[in-house]
C-alpha cells in the first residue's frame, strides 16, 4: 500500500492527512474528534469530517479510531475527481473546473510532524495524570477533613454527654 502525506484544514485547524492507495477505509483520529468536539453519527465510532486542501473542500464519513501517525487517513476513492497526474511528490486533480496541485510532504517533513504530534499527545497525557493526581490529593484532603469533623463531632458529643452524666450524678 502506498501512503502519501500532506496537510489539510479541519475546522480551521491544520492537520496531517495521509492518502492510502489500496485502503478501503477513511479513518479519523479519536483524539482529533475529542479535541475539536466533532459530532459523531448515530454509530459512535463514525464521524463526518469536512476538510479542505487548497480549494478542494470535501466531507467524508470516517471510522473513529485511536491513532497517532496522522489525524486523518483517507482511501483515495474519496477524490472522485478526475486525476490528471500522480507522481511521488504531487497529485494534480481536476476540481470544479480548476487544476489543483496537491504537494505531498517529504519523509523528513512527515517525520517532523509525526514527532510533534506524539510530543503533544505525551504532554496531554502528563497533564491528565497531573490533574488526576491533584484531584486525588484534593479528594484525600476532603475525606480527611470530613473524617476530622466527624471525630471532633463525636468527641464533642461523647465529652458533653460524659460531662452531663458527671453533673447529673453529683
Amino acid at each position: 500500500m502506498e501512503v502519501y502525506y500532506t496537510r489539510c484544514l479541519i475546522e480551521g485547524h491544520p492537520c496531517l492527512v495521509a492518502f492510502a492507495y489500496g485502503s478501503d477505509n477513511n479513518v479519523v483520529s479519536q483524539r482529533l474528534v475529542e479535541k475539536l468536539q466533532l459530532p459523531t453519527t448515530f454509530h459512535p465510532n463514525q464521524a463526518w469530517i469536512k476538510f479542505s486542501i487548497k480549494q478542494c473542500v470535501k466531507e467524508v464519513l470516517c471510522d473513529v479510531a485511536p491513532m497517532d501517525s496522522c489525524h486523518l487517513l483517507l482511501e483515495c476513492a474519496w477524490l472522485r475527481f478526475k486525476t490528471l497526474n500522480l507522481d511521488e511528490r504531487s497529485l494534480c486533480l481536476g476540481h470544479e473546473g480548476h487544476k489543483v496541485k496537491l504537494r505531498f510532504m517529504t519523509p523528513r517533513q512527515v517525520s517532523k510532524d509525526q514527532h510533534r504530534l506524539k510530543e503533544k499527545i505525551e504532554e496531554e497525557r502528563i497533564k491528565k495524570e497531573a490533574l488526576k493526581t491533584a484531584e486525588g490529593r484534593e479528594n484525600e484532603e476532603k475525606e480527611m477533613e470530613v473524617e476530622k469533623n466527624m471525630m471532633e463531632s463525636l468527641f464533642v458529643n461523647v465529652f458533653s454527654s460524659t460531662v452531663c452524666d458527671v453533673i447529673l450524678h453529683e
